[in-house]
């Protein structure tokens, strides 16, 4: 049974996130379809030998909206045997809390799931104590009045001196923020807040005097025009509401906008990420040095101050 702070205010995206995230509304592997690829990307970007070193059996980790659980269930089989990384999870869904724990497997352990938000953790977390904390795709719901209370939260969670975050979100002009913002202000009484922007997290951790590396990754999702079920369910998610596909295109701006964005016989939905590495200010030179080790080589890293 989860843990559950005392009851938060939720936001109106987050108030309908809660909403669609429910069994029988949720379709993940429809989702996961059209962006398991961005998931191998990421991955692939981050040197995960370097930040589970084996000379360390034990590890502390907290993931920050931890949704089904797909990021640890495609990375786990990647990581050695012989790990023990002590996995806490937190998510206001209570069914997403359910399904992480089922997908978790070794070297993943799954330990405390708390259901409640970063900027609402306060009661459950324990400042100075992970090796690293992840939020994958999860801020999104973050309102910016919020930002720096939940980022400041985060970054004293971390060990000060081994501690690192590692966030993942899309950039102001990605598909995601777009058609959030279009379809609200055609299809809703009230427009709710924008999504929170990989580009305004930075900028916060960077007025906290954290230090950052940051690589974007480029991902565009693919549909094809004759899969109109796939299509409405990506939309759903996108924007966390259940509107049928036919009603999206009776709206001329609606319609107008996905068909900007169609090429031949598909949809090419351009969503460019930043992967931010982050360490506490206590970290030091040694904690700049050890977030250049986290990344790859693949591509060179775009520095943050």
């Amino acid at each position: 049974m989860p843990s559950r702070p005392s009851s938060p205010r939720f936001n109106s995206n987050l108030q309908r996130s809660l909403q669609y995230y429910q069994k029988g509304v949720l379709q993940p592997e429809a989702w996961f379809r059209i962006v398991e690829h961005d998931y191998t990307q990421l991955i692939a970007a981050i040197n995960w030998k370097e930040v589970f070193q084996k000379q360390r059996a034990d590890f502390q980790l907290l993931d920050i909206g931890c949704g089904t659980g797909r990021f640890p269930k495609m990375l786990q089989s990647q990581l050695p045997a012989t790990l023990r990384i002590q996995y806490d999870y937190l998510d206001p869904s209570h069914y997403c809390l359910a399904t992480c724990q089922q997908a978790l497997k070794p070297p993943f352990l799954p330990r405390h799931a708390y259901q409640t938000t970063l900027e609402h953790a306060q009661e459950v977390l324990i400042p100075e104590t992970y090796d690293i904390a992840w939020a994958i795709q999860s801020l999104y719901c973050l309102e910016q009045t919020n930002l720096r209370t939940a980022l400041k939260q985060l970054i004293q969670a971390l060990h000060p001196s081994r501690g690192t975050a590692c966030l993942v979100l899309a950039k102001r002009a990605a598909f995601f923020p777009q058609v959030h913002q279009i379809f609200f202000e055609h299809c809703a009484e009230q427009t709710p807040p924008p999504y929170l922007s990989a580009e305004s997290v930075v900028t916060a951790l960077e007025e906290m005097g954290a230090m950052n590396v940051v690589r974007e990754l480029s991902c565009t999702h693919t549909i094809s025009i004759r899969e109109d079920r796939l299509l409405e369910q990506y939309l759903q998610q996108s924007v966390m509401d259940t509107m049928p596909l036919p009603k999206w295109r009776q709206h001329p701006r609606l319609r107008e906008f996905l068909d900007a964005h169609r090429q031949d016989d598909a949809y090419q939905f351009p969503n460019p990420y930043w992967l931010i590495l982050s360490v506490p200010s206590s970290a030091g030179e040694a904690g700049k040095h050890r977030l250049q080790n986290y990344l790859t080589s693949v591509t060179p890293p775009r520095q943050a101050r």
